[in-house]
């Protein structure tokens, strides 16, 4: 007994070094982390970076656009052309032009200004997936995280409780070599170690598990050494909104990603409708060139031209094709409506289901305090039991 008194005692003191030397890791380290290393947000960012590109592009096609345009051309075989006795055209084998122009659209239809709206659209709804895709990392990495401290502070429980249960174990196998219990008590005492040993390897599979998982979030493996806090009950944590499902859906940005969806597909609705309309621009330019072609007959020197005019384009008959394109632009718009209609019924299943997740943890939390205070009575009067000679130290 003195033997077993003193292995403990070692065993208790090597424990209490290397506890010494664990590091708590918070769960804002973790969460950090995950934050900078999710594929998922990079690609979120790329995705705002990209609709941002797109926006810029929507708008630039309302401005004025200026292009130069330069030639040089080398003809063989060309000859004089002779209009009358004193009229000849000669031949110019060597051909230069050079012009600068400016076209800017006066009536696209309302093409263009749907297509900057549903641009602007794009940009919105990817910021807040993005928003929303930072929300899912920071509860995936919570999530796990607590899932570790659970599985790894159940695994020093269960640590105690095979000592107890192998202690207890001893007593039996020495009670029965003594004829004082029957092989069926022994039996039963040995079944019970092996199970609450199984249970044990099972929580430290668990421990194993969760720090895989976060090591995939983070990109970083954690060292032997680092342990996760404790949960802690906040004092305030059984409150919850009476409006938690309106609170919910009017602030998650998934909604509001969904709801700039539908917002974007019914400016490209009105968008692909522009083509039923003429299109408008002003036109201007300035161009040299030898020979000039508006010249005749044409002389072999530099000579200049400009203008200013307006074109109207109007596609009369295109058999159906701007038709498509508005009827493929509105189904796309009612996929974006039920889509937002989706999500809102997935918000408030998912409150409804928290909702009833707390009041079940209400109520174990509840159960478990009243039950950690018998323990701890137990505990005292086995103790007291124990210090006067009257249990075994197995109790």
């Amino acid at each position: 007994f003195k033997f077993k008194l003193v292995m403990w005692a070692t065993l208790a003191a090597l424990s209490a070094s290397q506890a010494q030397e664990l590091t708590l890791v918070p769960p804002g380290q973790i969460v950090s982390q995950t934050v900078e290393h999710s594929y998922q947000l990079k690609a979120a960012d790329q995705e705002v970076k990209a609709t941002s590109a797109q926006h810029r592009q929507a708008k630039a096609q309302a401005l004025p656009v200026l292009d130069a345009k330069a030639q040089a051309a080398r003809y063989q075989g060309l000859e004089d052309s002779a209009l009358g006795p004193e009229i000849t055209i000669p031949a110019i084998e060597t051909r230069y032009s050079a012009s600068v122009g400016v076209t800017q659209p006066l009536f696209t239809g309302g093409r263009i200004s749907n297509l900057k709206k549903g641009a602007l659209f794009q940009k919105s709804a990817a910021e807040q997936t993005r928003n929303a895709t930072e929300s899912d990392m920071v509860l995936s990495a919570l999530t796990a995280y607590w899932n570790w401290s659970k599985a790894y502070y159940v695994v020093q429980a269960l640590e105690s409780a095979v000592v107890r249960t192998e202690a207890h174990a001893t007593d039996m196998r020495n009670q029965h070599t003594a004829g004082m219990v029957t092989d069926n008590d022994l039996l039963a005492t040995e079944v019970q170690l092996d199970q609450t040993t199984l249970l044990l390897e099972e929580a430290r599979n668990r421990v194993a598990l969760a720090r895989a998982r976060i090591q995939f979030l983070t990109g970083q493996t954690l060292n032997d050494n680092e342990i996760p806090e404790k949960a802690i009950v906040p004092p305030d944590w059984s409150s919850s909104s009476t409006n938690a499902e309106a609170d919910a859906i009017a602030s998650r940005p998934e909604k509001a990603a969904r709801l700039l969806d539908v917002k974007d597909s019914e400016a490209q609705v009105k968008s692909s409708k522009s083509d039923f309309y003429p299109q408008v621009s002003l036109v201007a330019r300035y161009e040299q060139a030898n020979p000039n072609p508006l010249d005749f007959p044409p002389a072999d020197e530099w000579n200049y031209d400009a203008f200013a005019g307006v074109t109207l384009s109007w596609d009369l008959l295109d058999w159906g094709l701007t038709r498509a394109k508005a009827a493929e632009a509105s189904a796309r718009a009612e996929q974006a409506r039920l889509r937002l209609s989706q999500v809102e019924e997935q918000i408030t299943l998912e409150v409804q289901e928290a909702r009833i997740n707390l009041q079940d943890s209400v109520s174990r939390v509840a159960v478990a305090e009243r039950a950690e205070k018998s323990a701890q009575r137990n505990v005292e009067s086995a103790t007291d039991l124990w210090q006067n000679g009257l249990a075994r130290h197995s109790d």
